[in-house]
């Protein structure tokens, strides 16, 4: 069954999605309707279920006072709540089934929806309710590509441009206090408690701490929002390679694939401003799953930044002039290519007149996408040649 909302990734939709996600039984719920679907479940059958769960024991164990809680909790409070998310809808003989929500076809989120997961339920609870609320996922948005602790109020400032989308210099006084004065006394507390956030009121500081199940899209309010009238973001149906523009989105975007490799992650920068702390980070995190990371960079402030920042990573300068795009001049800013199924390719075109540098990327996914095949071919032979020489981690290999 589906509903109209469900594919929509609004800022509005992702509060409703993580608010009813911040609750274990409600989760559990979730787990025994998606075990049933396509096929629906009676109330009076997930209640009994949903009481086993909570009781640790049998169907046939189950008292009639605690089947009769469980019914009201499910009508009264879960299945409400579950319902205006989108997750699950009701039908009309009293039963419930899952939605095709996207939130479904998410890989972690699919993980924490089945129980396959160590975290602690209590962990998952304060998780999800951090990001229940727009700010908050602004909050770490900003704080994600930090190296340092920054002060609160440069955090409300950068808060305040994006809400706003102005210059942060464009900030009134006025918002800048209203938005500070939210931070200091809501939101970054819940973030702290929540473990995500270091965070000193006395000292007036805040450090992003982070979550090793959070995941950089979920931050992101309307990043595949088949509806959306954004102009950050285009597909093209034949292809299926999207279009990003913007320096924020497109390092988002690079993030994203970051976490999401899991044998092999194959990069190339062309200036130490492209490595955001962010990228740092997810480059450690790839490093600790065991991810075989290799790095390129004609630069050699880049390929040193690099090794003292991650020596582990495998280090490669490029050896032929293929950073060049002729004939509109654009060259490759940037490279992300995870476990050969999904590549964002970024480059720069030539400025007009007194304008910036305006960065695009392309973005493709999956193994039979017609971007990531082409890139497998132009690149395998040199991954082939960097995995046969694992053990020189620590040299600069010519490529």
């Amino acid at each position: 069954m589906s509903n109209p909302a469900v594919s929509r990734r609004t800022s509005d939709s992702r509060d409703a999605i993580f608010g009813a996600l911040a609750d274990e039984q409600r989760r559990e719920i979730l787990r025994i309707v998606r075990e049933r679907s396509p096929s629906r479940i009676d109330k009076s059958d997930l209640a009994y279920e949903l009481a086993a769960v909570i009781g640790d024991k049998r169907l046939a164990d189950v008292t009639d006072d605690e089947y009769r809680r469980a019914l009201v909790d499910c009508q009264h409070r879960s299945l409400p709540a579950l319902i205006d998310a989108g997750l699950l809808a009701g039908t009309d003989d009293d039963a419930v089934v899952a939605t095709d929500h996207w939130a479904f076809d998410d890989s972690e989120l699919a993980t924490v929806l089945d129980g396959r997961t160590d975290a602690r339920e209590g962990d998952l609870d304060a998780l999800f309710d951090s990001l229940a609320d727009a700010r908050r996922r602004t909050i770490l948005t900003v704080l994600g590509n930090q190296y340092h602790a920054i002060s609160t109020e440069t955090l409300a400032r950068d808060v305040a441009a994006r809400e706003s989308g102005t210059a942060e210099r464009d900030v009134s006084q006025d918002r800048l206090e209203r938005v500070h004065s939210s931070l200091v006394h809501s939101h970054l507390p819940r973030l702290r408690d929540a473990g995500l956030v270091g965070y000193d009121a006395d000292a007036g500081s805040v450090s992003y701490e982070g979550h090793p199940m959070l995941r950089t899209e979920w931050l992101e309010d309307g990043a595949d929002d088949p509806s959306s009238d954004a102009d950050d973001s285009d597909v093209t149906a034949e292809t299926d390679v999207r279009t990003l523009q913007g320096r924020e989105t497109i390092i988002t975007t690079g993030q994203s694939l970051c976490e999401r490799a899991e044998d092999e992650l194959f990069m190339m920068f062309t200036t130490t401003g492209l490595l955001e702390e962010g990228c740092f980070r997810r480059i450690e995190d790839a490093l600790d799953r065991g991810v075989d990371v290799y790095l390129g960079s004609s630069d050699p402030r880049v390929r040193e930044l690099v090794r003292e920042r991650t020596p582990d990573v495998v280090l490669w300068e490029p050896q032929q002039d293929w950073l060049n795009l002729p004939p509109n001049g654009e060259s490759i800013g940037r490279l992300v290519f995870a476990d050969r199924e999904a590549v964002m390719l970024g480059t720069f075109g030539p400025p007009a007149g007194n304008e910036e540098t305006v960065e695009t990327a392309i973005v493709g996914d999956g193994p039979d996408n017609g971007l990531v095949t082409l890139m497998r071919q132009l690149l395998g032979s040199r991954l082939d040649r960097l995995d046969e020489q694992t053990e020189l981690a620590q040299a600069e290999l010519p490529l």
